[in-house]
């Protein structure tokens, strides 16, 4: 009786062992993913003479294609699929394959490029199965009232392994290679896949058997459920996704050109978002969590949006490391609350479905926003170019995402 009373009460906090399970196996795959970028631009770089052959910058185009197509074709309908089945199941499964797909590259001693991307082509649409399963598994772990602090951890252990990853993958793959640093990436696939393993949902709900078969009615019915919060939920990160491309594409230049040598703090600054962005997360589980979601993410989306556009007046370190920061520190808050707000307002069966049409959507807005800073700066000039497209970001955020009275 005493050890089902434990099991119980461990269930009801952060600290239970499926949760712990969800966090450390998360923490070590995106860790994984995103040394796998880093490995893969290093290993591009060395098939072009660091991209000085003519079209070698082409390859960095086709890789990003590669990444981003699966989900832009498949992504809302294998979120209906995974609706539908055990989602631990998913989680291990998608980690023994994302590992097995990059041994492939580690263990064969030549391959043409065209091979590197149809291997991240498959790589990316098994991710489009492993995001989805790993947002819609939360509320089968933790109790309702624990929601936005589980997603605040998760949310701080995405940030941290992102940074370390990028920062990691840098120096692995420059002082030991492609080859080795993808296979540090194949190890923390299967070593994910062990830790999620020890997963056992608290909260399944008994949904699953009685839902109709995958189709693209079932997509538009989702849609249909879009509304109010939930809405909000999936237009917030989006337009922080694209303020971020714009920033990407316009923001370096402008750093590159102020401080001569930019790349030099390009990795600082990135790492300065990141904790930013740490701060925010933790910031939402223990102090705004209370608060409500469309006044979080409305107020969250805006100030992180704004600070991009005074990078066009950015003209010492300091200044422009406070912007970043700020930028960071009020973006966490709209992630945790996003998918909070998505796990609360919607059943079960149709979380990992609207994850995954975020997701896609988010990749979509990706590429508008990088294809629109490309074009403006053309057109007016970085510095324009930046300000206005921040402006046009921020009213965007007003009309659509200002909470009803």
């Amino acid at each position: 009786m005493a050890q089902g009373q434990f099991q119980e009460s461990q269930s009801h906090s952060l600290l239970n062992i499926s949760f712990l399970a969800l966090l450390a196996g998360q923490i070590v795959s995106i860790f994984g993913d995103r040394l796998n970028n880093i490995a893969l631009i290093e290993l591009l770089s060395q098939r072009t003479s660091r991209f000085v052959l003519p079209g070698s910058t082409f390859e960095l185009s086709k890789l990003a294609l590669a990444m981003t197509l699966p989900s832009l074709l498949l992504g809302p309908l294998i979120g209906t699929y995974v609706d539908r089945v055990d989602r631990k199941k998913v989680l291990i499964v998608t980690d023994v394959v994302r590992g097995v797909l990059v041994s492939i590259l580690v263990a064969l001693p030549t391959f043409p490029l065209w091979f590197v991307y149809v291997i991240v082509g498959f790589l990316y649409f098994v991710n489009l199965f492993f995001l989805p399963a790993r947002c819609a598994v939360v509320p089968e772990l933790v109790e309702t009232t624990q929601l936005v602090r589980a997603n605040s951890a998760l949310s701080v252990g995405a940030t941290v392994a992102t940074v370390a990853g990028f920062a990691g993958g840098g120096i692995i793959a420059t002082a030991s290679g492609w080859r080795f640093a993808l296979g540090i990436d194949a190890a923390t696939y299967f070593f994910s896949a062990l830790v999620l393993a020890l997963i056992q949902p608290h909260y399944s709900q008994k949904e699953k058997s009685s839902l109709k078969p995958v189709s693209f009615t079932t997509i538009r019915e989702t849609f249909k459920e879009i509304r109010g919060k939930t809405r909000q939920a999936v237009l917030a990160p989006t337009f922080l996704v694209i303020a971020t491309s714009v920033a990407y594409v316009l923001g370096v230049a402008i750093v590159e050109r102020t401080f001569q040598s930019g790349t030099m703090y390009l990795g600082f600054l990135v790492g300065l978002g990141g904790i930013g962005m740490t701060a925010g997360s933790i910031m939402t589980g223990r102090l705004l969590r209370r608060l409500d979601a469309s006044q979080v993410m409305f107020a969250g989306s805006l100030v992180s949006i704004l600070p991009i556009g005074a990078l066009a007046i950015a003209g010492n370190l300091e200044f422009l490391s406070l912007l970043i920061f700020v930028a960071g520190l009020a973006a966490g808050p709209v992630f945790v609350t996003s998918e909070t707000t998505v796990q609360r307002e919607l059943p079960q069966r149709r979380q990992a479905t609207v994850f995954a049409l975020r997701d896609m959507i988010m990749k979509a807005a990706l590429m508008a926003g990088a294809w629109l800073a490309s074009s403006a700066a053309v057109l007016m000039g970085t510095h324009r170019a930046l300000v206005s497209l921040t402006a046009l970001c921020a009213f965007g955020a007003i009309l659509l995402l200002r909470p009803r009275i």
